[in-house]
């Protein structure tokens, strides 16, 4: 088996008992170490501002995640909104930025008007400034934690914006992204796997803020940090440190690509990013 005796971390609680199977069926052992903690948000407060969309609607509606959207459809539905929910969605442009976020919206029979092309709020920025947005109504769903370009971008832009924050990316337990930080400094890891942004983000401000952050970019020298695309990897590239990541951004193809690359015997000189 490709992977047999590495040891891969995994830092993201969702899907990770399906990415720990893969891994397993490669011969590899998983380590569940997630970085991040997702808290939903209040009912009563989200209930608010559902009833509203349902009753008055928007011009405009952003879903910058799949599961935010699917978060609110599943509260609507509870509710007894969803109906008047899709209706309005229905008579709303509809924008998105990634992959997730248009698959879930196809689930539900709805089609956007703008997609971001890279994932990234900057790409999602750059496509929809080809339209107006004065005075117009838009409904932002935010991905777990803020987005300040992205709300400046529209709020300059004249739009009435409401946020919708229907989870919230907190970090993990002090005591967890500790034995993880610990886990990569002496090198007891082959791979710590991201699956997404915040992920990393709470394990690199985790490290900075023990005055640990350049011991950990060169313990990634040792230990590969692998990303499920480019997005998630930015921020390790923007942090020195060395990524891989897969072409096809899919938790199986990560396993697999990255299977595939080692028995091709590829690697990469420390310090060096895919």
């Amino acid at each position: 088996m490709k992977l047999s005796g590495l040891r891969f971390a995994l830092c993201g609680p969702r899907r990770a008992e399906d990415l720990a199977l893969i891994l397993q069926k490669q011969g590899a052992t998983a380590l569940f170490r997630p970085t991040v903690q997702t808290v939903l948000a209040e009912p009563p407060a989200l209930e608010a501002q559902l009833r509203k969309f349902a009753q008055e609607g928007a011009d405009w509606v952003i879903f910058t995640t799949g599961a935010g959207l699917e978060e609110l459809a599943g509260q609507a539905g509870t509710l007894g909104l969803w109906e008047a929910v899709r209706a309005q969605l229905e008579r709303s442009r509809i924008a998105l930025r990634g992959y997730k976020a248009g698959r879930a919206l196809e689930r539900h029979g709805l089609e956007a008007a703008v997609e971001g092309e890279d994932g990234t709020v900057e790409g999602l920025i750059e496509a929809l400034q080809a339209h107006a947005f004065a005075g117009r109504r838009v409904f932002l769903q935010l991905y777990g934690q803020p987005a300040p370009r992205l709300v400046r971008f529209l709020q300059e832009q004249g739009a009435q914006l409401e946020e919708l924050l229907p989870y919230r990316h907190l970090p993990a337990p002090e005591a967890e992204l500790t034995r993880l930080l610990e886990e990569i400094l002496a090198r007891q890891l082959d791979a710590v796997v991201f699956t997404s942004v915040p992920q990393v983000e709470h394990l690199l401000g985790h490290a900075r803020g023990r005055g640990r952050l350049a011991a950990l970019g060169e313990a990634f020298d040792a230990v590969w940090a692998l990303a499920i695309g480019r997005v998630t990897a930015k921020p390790l590239r923007e942090a020195g440190i060395r990524v891989w990541h897969p072409q096809t951004e899919r938790i199986g193809a990560l396993v697999t690509e990255f299977a595939a690359f080692r028995a091709g015997g590829e690697r990469l000189a420390p310090g060096s990013k895919r």
